[in-house]
Formats: structure tokens, C-alpha cells, sequence
């Protein structure tokens, strides 16, 4: 509460003290070190929160699906004024968030205290999924102007600001990695996993496969790409696949080309896969 309390002084303008709006304006370095630790603290009990949930999660409708937010606190607060007005705890539906929550946008840390938050207060109406932009190496890239780490620091500093970042991406590393609505629904961030990642055989096909393969991925996964150590070739299909724009045959060559299984190399990412119609049968 304290922390949503905190997001609402944010977005109102102040004249009288010379904050705009969505602006935290000028503040006294206690009441900083005040919010940051807030902000460590949920982010700490979301950790555990998603630490005890499966890494696919079973959803029940009515649920808003929501995707892409990328640090924009605007649409973010859009969406709740015309989706959960009175509150999440008071709204009938369920919530699942697709990813990509932070980097490119000017308000990256607000838009994930405001999820962490709202996590925290009602944890089995809110999912939220890990997108491939909830990754320190992704997360704290420079070009994104600006990513997450600088988004925490241009606020707390670049000390207290990177034990922020931190933190919440310590929370990052466990989200679940997809979610099931009303048990034919898939959702995940970027798409079905190739076949190449999929054990093969008798009974190594349906959705029931499916999630038993995801929920044996780790449910601590600092670093899922599968060229390093530890990684995770499967969670990364899941964060990173992209559906293909064409579809072709066994010989197709150039971006976007799909083999007869549905599923061809991320010539446009140089990672992961792309899939297409087929690759759904």
C-alpha cells in the first residue's frame, strides 16, 4: 500500500513545488532510501510469491491478457482505469501480464513497482510472466535510452539505484515462463518452443507434455540463455520466439523461412527460433 500510495504523488502534478506530473520531483536523500527499501522489500516477497507458483501457471477466466508495457506508466495506468477501477482484490476477472515490462520506456521503475506491488497485495488474481527484457544483460543495456538499471539509477543514484535493479531482478529470475487459460488458452511471451527442445518419442506431444517439460525448468534462473552456463534452452524459446511472417518448405532460406515442421532459425533476433501455423498442429 505504502508503495502504491508513493505512485500516486508521482503521477499528480504539483505546481506549487514545481513537480509535473509522473515526476518524483525533488527529494530529500531519506525519503529515497525510504522508497528504495520499500521497493527491495516487495520485490523480496514477490520473489517468494512466484518461488512457490509453477513455472507454467493454470489461470482461470474471466482474464485480461496484457501485453508488452516497456516502461509506459501511462497505458499502464490507462488499462486500470478502464480495467480495475475499484481495485484488483474487488474486480472479477484475473490478470496476466505477458512480459516486457521495463527498457525503451521513460518510466521503467515505476511500471514495476506498480506491479510488484499490486502482486504482493492480491497474488492469485495477478500473473506476471518473464519477458526477455527481465535479463540483467538485456535490462541494462545502454541503447535502450533508457534501459531499467538507468531508469532505477537516474532516481536512487548508481549505487542505491543498481541494489535496486538488483533486486528486482532477483524477482525477475523466477517468474513463470508461460500460463494456461481455462486449460486451452497458451500464453507466454514469445511463442511455442521449437521441437528441437522437446524430448521425442510415445507420448511426447499434447499440452500436457508441454507443461510438464516447462515446470521442470528451474525455478531460479539467473541467466537462461542456453549458450552460457546454466542455461535453459526451452525458457529461452519461450522468451524469445517470434511467429514467422512466411511460411515455406524444407529448402526455405532468408529471414522469416520455416522448415515443413513449422519452425525455422530467428535469422532476425540471431537467437531462437521463429514458428508458424504449422507448428501449432
Amino acid at each position: 500500500n505504502q508503495l502504491l500510495e508513493a505512485l500516486r504523488f508521482f503521477e499528480l502534478p504539483l505546481p506549487e513545488k514545481q513537480k509535473p506530473a509522473f515526476h518524483w520531483g525533488q527529494q530529500a536523500d531519506a525519503q529515497l532510501q525510504l522508497l528504495a527499501r520499500y521497493i527491495q522489500t516487495v520485490a523480496r516477497d514477490v520473489r517468494k510469491l512466484c518461488l512457490a507458483e509453477p513455472r507454467c501457471v493454470h489461470v482461470r477466466a474471466p482474464c485480461y491478457i496484457l501485453g508488452d508495457l516497456h516502461g509506459n506508466y501511462q497505458d499502464l495506468i490507462a488499462f486500470e482505469k478502464a480495467l480495475w477501477r475499484i481495485g484488483l482484490a474487488l474486480s472479477p476477472a484475473n490478470f496476466l501480464f505477458l512480459g516486457d515490462y521495463v527498457d525503451r520506456g521513460q518510466h521503467s521503475l515505476e511500471v514495476i513497482t506498480y506491479l510488484l506491488a499490486q502482486k504482493a497485495l492480491c497474488p492469485g488474481k495477478i500473473v506476471l510472466l518473464r519477458g526477455n527484457h527481465e535479463m540483467r544483460v538485456q535490462n541494462s543495456y545502454p541503447a535502450y535510452n533508457p534501459c531499467f538499471k538507468a531508469s532505477c539509477t537516474n532516481v536512487f543514484g548508481d549505487t542505491l539505484g543498481t541494489q535496486v535493479w538488483e533486486c528486482i531482478n532477483a524477482a525477475f529470475d523466477v517468474f513463470p515462463l508461460a500460463a494456461i487459460v481455462d486449460g486451452s488458452i497458451f500464453c507466454t511471451h514469445g511463442g511455442i518452443p521449437s521441437s528441437e527442445v522437446l524430448p521425442r518419442g510415445p507420448g511426447c506431444r499434447g499440452v500436457k507434455h508441454l507443461v510438464s517439460q516447462i515446470n521442470r525448468i528451474p525455478k531460479d534462473l539467473p541467466q537462461p540463455d542456453p549458450s552460457q552456463r546454466d542455461g535453459n534452452q526451452l525458457a529461452w524459446d519461450l522468451m524469445w520466439n517470434d511467429p514467422a511472417p512466411t511460411e515455406q518448405g524444407d529448402d526455405a532460406k532468408g529471414e522469416g523461412a520455416v522448415a515443413t515442421d513449422g519452425f525455422g532459425p530467428n535469422t532476425g533476433r540471431g537467437t531462437a527460433h521463429m514458428f508458424s501455423a504449422k507448428a501449432l498442429e
